[in-house]
């Protein structure tokens, strides 16, 4: 019965399947060989794009990391002359034009604004630093683009262009957990690293909420199905029938359960921790946990008054040290915001302003 046409329960049936027939397939290649119907490869930039659009304008979730993220950076940059984002794996950069037009609302907006975008597709990057470089002019505030192609893990702080008189905000939306495949968590605490040496006033995060790394499979099995069955219902609640859009959304995820189903050691990207494991790695790596404020929590939660959907809710997640979106009882995302535990002196990799 199960059709990536039919039903919520159909359709993510459809895509599970699909997962295990491709795991097989990789395990016992000199068994078993697949002619999938369509690609099984990442999406291509136009593609994600697209997605990342449809799912921010039909739900909630992409506006709930970006407001609520962007609410506690206005409070970080409040009286800041200087500001410079670092946003890893910046992509179309959603994120930054609500950012820039609340920023040049000010009493005394800053004088500087730099954003540094980090990812591995060049064209996206110059895509991205036009448009924003193009509303920046608009606004009349001060703008500086600067991009950085390479992979996350292979950045270094003397790529980043950081300056002594800058308020540096580091924002990582869904993308630490792709750093957890190695062991000891090398990598991650190598990513660390580099953002503490940046001396960040701030430190953004947002990821999935769920337990995806486990190292039973049925274990990750049983709570990838669990999880995903929340994100199609929620798809299911908003669109009326079949189209194009929601396939493309569809897609998009269907991907992420390919991978976390489908793949082992460094191919296993999908490695999504729950928001008390983040906790302890973060502090681990140096960082210390800041909150949000009550008129920051409450902004997020008007925000979700303008589906009209009783399903969604906002609560602090991680025993208060974050604010996780939820639909019905299964939580999707956990956002939070962290600082060094130590403000050191500065790098001597900085670059005078």
């Amino acid at each position: 019965m199960s059709s990536p046409t039919g039903t919520s329960i159909q359709r993510l049936v459809a895509y599970f399947t699909e997962a295990l027939a491709f795991r097989a397939a990789k395990k016992w290649q000199h068994i078993f060989s697949i002619a999938p119907p369509r690609e099984l490869t990442e999406m291509n930039d136009n593609d994600e794009a697209m997605a990342l659009r449809i799912l921010n304008n039909v739900t909630p979730i992409i506006r709930f990391i970006h407001f609520t993220l962007n609410e506690r950076l206005l409070t970080a940059f409040e009286g800041k002359e200087r500001i410079h984002i670092i946003d890893f794996d910046i992509k179309q950069g959603l994120q930054w034009p609500s950012l820039l037009h609340s920023l040049a609302s000010m009493p005394n907006p800053p004088t500087h604004v730099r954003v540094t975008g980090i990812g591995e597709s060049k064209q996206e990057l110059q895509n991205t630093g036009t448009r924003l470089a193009g509303l920046a002019q608009a606004l009349k505030l001060p703008f500086e683009f600067h991009s950085v192609v390479d992979r996350i893990e292979d950045v270094r702080l003397w790529m980043l262009h950081v300056k002594e008189n800058e308020c540096v905000a580091v924002n990582c939306v869904l993308q630490l957990h792709r750093a957890l495949y190695a062991k000891n968590h090398i990598v991650l605490m190598a990513m660390l690293g580099l953002i503490r040496s940046t001396n960040p006033s701030i430190v953004l995060m947002a990821e999935t909420e769920a337990e995806h790394n486990e190292l039973k499979w049925e274990k990750r099995f049983a709570n990838a199905l669990k999880y995903y069955s929340a994100v199609f219902d929620l798809l299911d609640y908003s669109f009326t029938g079949d189209s194009a859009s929601r396939i493309k959304i569809e897609e998009m995820f269907a991907r992420k359960i390919r991978n976390l189903v489908a793949y082992e050691g460094v191919e296993r990207i999908e490695r999504h921790e729950r928001f008390d494991r983040w906790r302890g790695m973060m502090e681990d790596g140096g960082f210390r946990f800041v909150g949000f404020n009550e008129r920051e929590i409450i902004q997020s939660k008007l925000l979700l008054k303008m589906y009209n959907c009783e399903n969604y809710s906002v609560d602090k997640g991680g025993n208060g040290f974050g604010l996780t979106l939820k639909w019905m009882d299964q939580s999707l995302y956990t956002v939070s915001a962290w600082a060094p535990m130590e403000i050191g002196g500065t790098s001597s990799a900085l670059q005078p302003g």
